[in-house]
């Protein structure tokens, strides 16, 4: 397994929403609320920037005061920070990188650029010369999301990506069960492997996976990280471990029901209805997207009952 210069990247690690006011101005402060419930929640690390997190959705001067406010709030609570890198382009994620690092980021999460899919050599070629620019100090994360990227990572492509020293862990948020399997049969014994949403990390712990990226825990989110180290330790047959699952996958499967809007074109807003329940101020994504329907959000509320009623019982 990988060795870490800084935080370990392992454990579970909600995605933090970015905090908007009424005016789409960034909320600094809500940036910071939501990391403090983070660390209350006993959750280990946190990620910025991720893609239900607005990572495209900012400019350059916004997206280094977020990453300093983030990385300071996340160290003074102790929890590792994770800050997306992933841009339009390969200098601009660069320049992301490599600042995250120079703050003192525990990673940096890196898909491949979007808008235009790149060649699978291409991609190759980007992981490996991002990772070659930093320092060394600062693990990278690599996130395998094809629908922002036009891009599947393969088994293949990662039998070139291992020599990379500071690659250290994966995102997968490909759930096809027979290429997640594969990856998790391929690389779980070298790069700590993240699924894309918490349940998924009750299938994953069983194949070597070490890391969940939170997405429902935030309803409940010391129940999310006891769950995943629940199931880290093998205890997956743990009638109150299947009950956590039950509740996290509840709130999965309620965002997929038909007459639900489209997860792909309202990740923020899934995000930030999702995050407020667990205390998060996050307002409203930037324009042109949007908040979720109310009756949207009022089923999504519905679904976690039974995860906050674990969370009560904690």
């Amino acid at each position: 397994m990988p060795t870490f210069t800084r935080k370990p990247l392992e454990g579970l690690f909600p995605l933090i929403p970015l905090s908007l006011d009424d005016n789409e101005e960034i909320d600094l402060e809500g940036v910071r609320h939501s990391i403090r419930l983070v660390a209350a929640g006993t959750a280990p690390g946190c990620i910025v920037f991720g893609s239900m997190g607005q990572m495209t959705n900012v400019s350059e001067r916004e997206f280094d005061a977020v990453t300093e406010a983030a990385i300071d709030e996340g160290h003074q609570a102790g929890i590792a920070v994770v800050v997306g890198s992933t841009a339009a382009y390969q200098r601009e994620a660069i320049r992301r990188a490599r600042y995250a690092e120079r703050l003192g980021a525990d990673g940096s999460m890196l898909a491949a650029p979007y808008a235009l899919p790149v060649t699978p050599a291409w991609a190759l070629d980007f992981f490996r010369e991002v990772a070659t620019a930093l320092d060394g100090d600062m693990a990278l994360m690599v996130y395998n999301y094809s629908p922002l990227a036009g891009l599947n990572i393969t088994p293949e492509m990662w039998e070139s990506l291992l020599d990379v020293e500071n690659i250290k862990a994966i995102k997968e948020s490909n759930f096809a069960l027979p290429h997640f399997d594969q990856i998790l049969l391929t690389i779980a014994d070298r790069v700590n492997v993240f699924s894309g949403n918490d349940p998924a990390f009750f299938h994953a712990s069983k194949l070597g996976a070490v890391g969940a990226t939170g997405i429902f825990s935030w309803a409940g989110l010391k129940t999310g990280t006891r769950f995943v180290d629940e199931c880290r330790r093998g205890n997956e047959d743990d009638p109150w471990v299947r009950r956590a699952f039950e509740a996290l996958q509840q709130m999965s499967a309620a965002i997929r029901r038909p007459g639900m809007p489209l997860m792909l074109s309202h990740e923020h807003g899934y995000l930030n209805a999702i995050s407020e329940l667990g205390g998060a101020s996050p307002g409203s994504p930037r324009k042109p997207y949007r908040r979720i329907p109310e009756a949207a959000a009022e089923a999504v509320r519905a679904s976690a009952v039974a995860l906050q009623a674990l969370e009560a019982e904690l």
